[in-house]
């Protein structure tokens, strides 16, 4: 004897239908694809309108100065007006720095006048691009350039690599000769000739990341500094950034020299480094003990 055909009674826009349980259930699958094809369509949408609009904030920091490039924490208030007197004083001048975001970028306009020369070293192909626009924009002026480079050492490396190089003996003691040629493996010798060859008055230090372990490290920035300095063949300013975190800390004490700290600011630090002191070393003071 064949079971009863059950049919469950459905109302739809005030007509009543009949329907199988198999006919509910394909209704109500339906129904929830269609709900989620929904949602999934909206939350695309907010996602490309998201993206969209950070692209052109990050335009829009560039071209107006303001903010930071994605990475960096950006300079305090006080510790950009410490870093815009610093080259305000020596311009026009030649000017390098190791990073690159807004702010940044305003130094170059800072830095103008006959003789005026800024270089800015990057390892992110969008900011080196972002920057050159801009620069391209501003037509006449400061000469000014942007280098792009690999920066080959993560900062969790940064003891491992203090203790080889305190143990690699004259190939990374105080620099002699251009830096091009330095055996140490701090040296960013990778670094265009008219990089290192050239003659800086003022140089800055805040890139590349360096927030978290493996992060490229400004172990290699702060030493080709401090050589560049040492060869420059007269009092050079090196303002380093960041000098809360242990590896900026420790890599500025050891290359610039607690004697030749000037000016501090929040977290920048302000070092002149001159032609004196000892012959085979970076400073006059012993090495800084890491515990």
């Amino acid at each position: 004897m064949m079971s009863p055909r059950i049919q469950i009674p459905v109302s739809i826009g005030g007509s009543r239908m009949v329907l199988s349980p198999k006919q509910l259930l394909t209704t109500i699958l339906v129904v929830f694809s269609t709900l989620s094809f929904i949602k999934i369509l909206l939350i695309t949408r907010s996602s490309a309108g998201g993206a969209s609009s950070s692209a052109l904030l990050h335009r829009s920091e560039w071209e107006s100065g303001n903010g930071t490039a994605a990475g960096n924490d950006g300079l305090a208030a006080k510790e950009f007006a410490l870093l815009r007197s610093i080259v305000a004083a020596r311009a026009p001048c030649r000017l390098l720095v190791f990073g690159l975001s807004p702010q940044l970028l305003a130094l170059a306009a800072i830095n103008s006048g006959p003789g005026a020369a800024t270089a800015f070293v990057t390892d992110s192909a969008e900011d080196g691009d972002a920057a050159r626009r801009v620069l391209a924009g501003r037509g006449g002026g400061s000469s000014a350039a942007v280098h792009r480079t690999r920066y080959p050492d993560a900062a969790g490396e940064a003891w491992a690599l203090l203790r080889r190089a305190r143990d690699a003996g004259p190939a990374c003691v105080r620099a002699t000769g251009t830096v091009r040629k330095s055996g140490c493996r701090l040296a960013l010798t990778s670094l265009p000739r008219e990089v290192l060859d050239a003659r800086w008055d003022v140089v800055v230090v805040d890139g590349p990341s360096g927030a978290g372990p493996d992060e490229p490290g400004r172990m290699g920035a702060i030493y080709t500094a401090a050589a560049l300095a040492r060869a420059g063949g007269g009092e050079v300013d090196v303002a380093v950034h960041d000098v809360n975190r242990t590896v900026e800390r420790w890599y500025a004490r050891e290359y610039l020299c607690e004697d030749n700290l000037v000016a501090a600011k929040g977290r920048l630090w302000h070092f002149r480094v001159g032609t004196g002191g000892p012959r085979d070393a970076f400073c006059s003071t012993g090495a800084v003990q890491i515990l």
